[in-house]
């Protein structure tokens, strides 16, 4: 009887650390807010609805809609009216759905500012507190982030406008970490290092995420160490090889034009040691000689025999 074969799934490195990400809730009330501003302003909409407007937070899975409704809940208090439903041909995308009762929430959330206006850029106030900067950016990433170590280690943030994304740089360098941007569509903030990303990563609170990819970096680098040294050793042995066999035939060629026994006695001893053990190193002839010589010494006198053969060839 066939013997069934058992497939396990190994979950994506960006689908682990949302993951975990989707487990921390904020102690304090202001790193609540900034967590879900931050999560707002790359992932939701106001839009229009039978009983006045209403705030759609989207979210990438049921561990990611669960953090997103405990944030809400946590912010707005037990009278807030939020409906959770999946979005529309999508099996694995939800909607969170609040009503706006409140009109200072989307300025609280730095959507809008008191005028009512669309806010293009990061409201300061969300961002005074260092624990409140970290959550922000926690946001940012689990409404609008991607991370993989497949092929290097690449973190990315999508920001919906020009000014978001320069803030965000800003914000990474304020917390120590040098990101970059681009203003293709949509905005893209990007890190590229794995130092970068490991310590993105331990600012957002990662941290099973964060010894997971450090473990990988670690492998990577002795891997690649183990693999530099091994090129390294093959390119010497392949040179050792190649000129050992162009001096061997060198030395055949002197002998054959003035006979062996007409060589000087150093020279002839090490063309008889090379014709003998053609793979030794100079090292090993230079101890097979009497008395035993340097490195240096064989290299001189083979060297010279090489002088010698080429001197014969010109002659004719």
């Amino acid at each position: 009887m066939a013997l069934r074969k058992e497939y396990k799934y190994v979950l994506p490195f960006e689908a682990k650390v949302k993951a975990e990400l989707a487990g921390l809730l904020p102690e304090s009330s202001c790193c609540c807010w900034s967590e879900l501003a931050g999560w707002a302003r790359v992932s939701s909409q106001v839009v229009e609805g039978r009983q006045g407007k209403y705030l759609i937070l989207k979210a990438q899975g049921a561990n990611l809609a669960r953090k997103a409704y405990r944030l809400l809940r946590a912010v707005l208090g037990e009278t807030g009216e939020i409906s959770v439903d999946r979005a529309k041909g999508s099996l694995n995308s939800y909607r969170l759905k609040v009503r706006l009762t409140d009109p200072a929430l989307l300025m609280k959330l730095g959507l809008k500012d008191r005028w009512g206006k669309k806010v293009t850029g990061l409201r300061k106030s969300l961002l005074r507190r260092e624990c409140c900067r970290r959550a922000y950016l926690r946001g940012l990433f689990l409404g609008g982030g991607w991370v993989g170590v497949e092929g290097g280690y690449q973190l990315e943030l999508e920001l919906p406008t020009e000014e978001a994304a320069q803030e965000t740089v800003a914000l990474l360098e304020r917390l120590g970490v040098k990101a970059r941007w681009h203003s293709r569509r949509p905005k893209v903030v990007y890190l590229r290092q794995g130092g970068a990303v490991a310590e993105c990563l331990r600012l957002m609170g990662a941290s099973a995420s964060l010894l997971e990819l450090e473990n990988t970096r670690i492998l990577r680098e002795v891997r690649g160490q183990v693999n530099r040294l091994v090129n390294c050793e093959t390119a010497n042995l392949a040179r050792t090889v190649e000129a050992a066999l162009s001096r061997r035939k060198e030395i055949e060629q002197l002998i054959a034009r003035v006979g062996l026994e007409n060589l000087p006695a150093s020279l002839r001893e090490v063309a008889e040691l090379r014709l003998r053990y053609p793979e030794a190193t100079l090292k090993e002839l230079g101890e097979l000689l009497h008395p035993p010589v340097s490195k240096s010494c064989v290299n001189h006198r083979l060297r010279r025999l090489a002088t010698l053969a080429r001197e014969l060839k010109k002659e004719g």
